[in-house]
């Protein structure tokens, strides 16, 4: 996606520009999967733009794409699943009753705690006003840098039955509460949108736009600077050939790049982030429906557990009346489901499915699933900074290396977004030209 947009932009001030792509597709980690008739089941991967999102949001209008909302009506109900137990989130609800939890942080309730505990720090960021400054990470946070969330949250004294009702869902346990503080300034659940037809028409239409030649099944296994030039050796049809320029902008994800050569090295400062950079575990394993059965209850098909996972519902109007119902799978059982055969994998995914919505088996039309840890241009669905990370990579992610450009999703600022992907792909465009390359 970065590299798209910055050929994009490149392209508008007349440079020329050649894509190379190591899959058989554009798009990266923005892939929808598709059924039988061609029509969208659920994304793989980045499944969701926030409305608090420009930069994405731009991209989206210059490219005549429309958007719809991901959830459905409010009057359709979301769920927790939490100890077993099926807890709706309707009007009058308190998650709070659904654990045991002491007398101060029930007297709280859930929003209560969520206020206290979380959005308190959201406040405190804000107060900085140094989000997409050059005063970020603001220094007077760096307490909030320390400690991942369970353990600050426990360190402030909140019971584990608390804890858990805060991380429910696909929720990234080893992020800082000042990383956690800045995604919720841009989460808005319901102002969350899908593209029409599919997240991946975002980079097909982009794609289409390029003038270009763009290499697909090409993968990179060599980078070498020269004093006037840059080139890249590559694999296209069992060949080994080279590719020269005046700069490279590279998009790989950190997880993949230690396995290009480069020469000279990469510095030893990048080295010791690719080397540290976390990668999260995801697999997505999702249903295409006869019908959307859940509705029936005044349920939206989507639910919150507490197993590291979550359950979606996109809906697109191709499907008719059909539905979708989607696991996404994060940390360790995301690990676990990728060393399952793929019937194992798809059986264990209905099974987890069928504890919040029983009886989904027997609706059950086409399944395709995604393990972004097996494809091998991914290992990871997205990096993530880890405490401590985000002061210490300060100015380090991004920038060059001589005549070699950085960008992607791990080298923004919203890391695991679209929304960071498209800046970052602006920026080493304008670097890339400033420069003269």
């Amino acid at each position: 996606m970065s590299g798209l947009v910055a050929a994009l932009e490149l392209e508008h001030v007349g440079h020329e520009v050649t894509i190379i792509e190591a899959r058989d597709r554009v798009g990266g980690r923005v892939h929808t999967q598709r059924g039988r008739d061609g029509s969208p089941i659920a994304e793989a991967g980045a499944g969701r733009i926030p409305r608090s999102h420009p930069w994405a949001l731009d991209y989206i209008s210059r490219m005549g794409l429309a958007l719809h909302p991901l959830y459905p009506p409010p009057e359709l109900t979301n769920l927790a699943f939490v100890d077993g137990r099926r807890c709706p989130l309707g009007p009058g609800a308190d998650l709070a009753d659904a654990v045991a939890l002491p007398a101060n942080e029930r007297a709280l309730g859930y929003a209560g705690i969520v206020k206290t505990y979380l959005l308190d720090n959201v406040d405190r960021l804000l107060a900085t006003g140094a989000i997409d400054t050059p005063a970020w990470p603001p220094e007077q946070l760096a307490d909030l840098d320390r400690l991942s969330v369970p353990d600050y949250l426990a360190g402030r004294g909140l019971s584990q039955a608390a804890i858990k009702l805060l991380t429910l869902g696909a929720f990234p346990t080893a992020i800082s509460p000042l990383l956690l503080s800045r995604v919720l300034i841009h989460y808005d659940r319901e102002g969350l949108s899908i593209i029409e037809g599919g997240n991946d028409n975002l980079p097909k239409a982009i794609a289409a736009q390029l003038r270009g030649n763009i290499l697909l099944g090409t993968p990179v296994v060599a980078v070498t600077q020269f004093p006037d030039r840059v080139e890249v050796t590559v694999i296209s049809d069992g060949r080994t050939m080279t590719l020269a320029a005046d700069a490279l902008i590279c998009t790989i994800p950190y997880s993949v790049l230690p396995t290009i050569a480069f020469e000279p090295a990469l510095s030893l400062s990048r080295q010791q982030i690719l080397s540290e950079m976390r990668y999260v575990d995801v697999a997505k394993v999702a249903f295409r429906m006869r019908s959307r059965f859940w509705e029936a209850e005044h349920l939206s098909g989507f639910a919150q557990l507490d197993t590291g996972a979550e359950i979606w519902s996109p809906q697109w109007p191709s499907n008719g009346h059909r539905g979708v119902l989607q696991l996404y799978q994060q940390g360790d059982r995301a690990a676990a489901m990728d060393a399952m055969s793929e019937p194992d994998r798809v059986r264990w995914a209905i099974e987890r499915i069928e504890q919040v919505f029983p009886g989904a088996e027997r609706h059950v039309e086409e399944c395709v699933s995604y393990s972004w840890q097996l494809d091998p241009w991914a290992r990871g669905a997205y990096g993530i900074p880890c405490p401590g990370d985000i002061f210490k990579w300060k100015g380090r992610l991004a920038g060059h290396e001589g005549r070699v450009h950085f960008a992607g999703e791990h080298t923004s600022e919203y890391p695991a977004w679209i929304e960071g992907a498209v800046r970052s792909g602006h920026r080493a465009a304008s670097d890339v030209n400033e420069a003269g390359g």
